[in-house]
């Protein structure tokens, strides 16, 4: 029997309605199971890192990247503490993430799902793993010294042979290695130099004969190109990206790898992520070597791969300027975490002491 035409249409509706329903639910469940939230430092730099990692993992993995921003340890802390985790992945230093380790704070790693072929075994962590690599190099006004300016730390501590208005960072990290090395120990057994008390009453005292000299402390990145593109400054020790950034706007700067202080951002998934399963397999793509060559190709920073420098994406000129390139990455100190976990706090406080004491 025929049913008649608005039973037909009523029962036509009320199986697209059932289908479009069922539909939903389940792009709903999906978009809920593919969904991750990253938390980085926001502006450019996050605008690169979304070029380079976040859209090619979320087109790999047919899935949602969230995205969202940090100002450190503490945002972390109070989303762990409060049992309220909404990060998945969060990128930071290392020594914070050392730290974190060492607080209980952080799930483990699933290397299962994360290749690390290619990245250097000392950044390859149970609870985080290098993601890019940052280098603070000493350079100089070219108007000042020419092509030959202060090559390593003694050169920087030597007033006489390089007079000129000096700065450093305002942070205890890298400062102490540089302090250390001034005083004639190679990068390679700087942490021995520095693994007694003795050690680092050594590097303090090396810091009191150049702070004197230290016409600005700078606070940040910004601060420091703007102080090396005016002139303010003849040598400074500071990020080679932004080196590269005054020299790309025409100021005459140089610098050298040698004795660099390199330091690398980690990426670790915070204990109670609520999407850490997915997460592992986000880090896997951060850390492919085709998506680590993309962002050196955007931004000046060392891909923490070292296989991306054989992907051919990056030029022969831009892996000869690349931090982490093999000739370059030999020339430079690693920053060491472990120094730093659980001490950091009191040397800062030392450190902050010294400058005031100096400016």
């Amino acid at each position: 029997m025929k049913l008649p035409l608005h039973f037909q249409r009523h029962s036509t509706l009320s199986a697209v309605a059932l289908v479009f329903g069922l539909s939903a639910v389940a792009s709903s469940a999906l978009a809920q199971q593919g969904t991750v939230t990253f938390a980085s430092w926001g502006g450019a730099f996050q605008d690169s890192l979304r070029k380079a990692f976040i859209k090619p993992a979320e087109e790999k993995l047919k899935i949602k990247i969230k995205e969202d921003t940090t100002n450190g340890i503490a945002d972390i802390r109070s989303q762990i503490n409060a049992k309220a985790v909404t990060w998945d992945i969060k990128e930071d230093s290392l020594d914070v993430c050392a730290q974190l380790k060492s607080e209980g704070s952080l799930e483990p790693l699933d290397y299962s799902q994360i290749n690390t072929t290619g990245i250097p075994p000392e950044l390859v962590n149970s609870h985080w793993i290098g993601f890019v690599n940052f280098t603070k190099v000493i350079a100089w006004r070219t108007e000042k010294f020419g092509p030959n300016g202060p090559k390593n730390f003694a050169d920087f501590w030597d007033v006489k042979k390089f007079p000129g208005k000096r700065s450093m960072y305002a942070k205890v990290n890298y400062a102490l290695e540089a302090a250390t090395m001034a005083d004639g120990v190679p990068p390679e057994k700087v942490y021995q130099a520095l693994s007694t008390p003795a050690g680092v009453e050594k590097a303090f005292k090396k810091m009191e004969e150049i702070a004197p000299h230290i016409t600005v402390w700078y606070r940040g990145g910004s601060q420091s190109a703007q102080l090396l593109k005016d002139g303010e400054v003849d040598i400074i020790h500071m990020g080679v990206n932004r080196v590269e950034a005054v020299k790309g706007d025409g100021a005459k700067v140089a610098y050298t790898f040698n004795q660099g202080t390199m330091d690398v951002d980690c990426v670790l998934v915070p204990r109670g992520a609520p999407n850490k399963q997915l997460a592992m397999k986000v880090i896997n793509e951060f850390v492919d070597a085709k998506n680590q060559a993309q962002i050196a190709k955007l931004i000046p920073i060392g891909p923490v791969n070292t296989n991306a420098f054989k992907t051919g994406i990056l030029t022969e000129q831009e892996i000869a300027a690349n931090n982490t390139a093999p000739a370059n990455y030999k020339l430079q100190l690693l920053v060491d975490p472990a120094f730093y976990a659980g001490r950091l706090d009191k040397l800062q406080e030392r450190y902050d002491a010294l400058i005031q004491r100096n400016k």
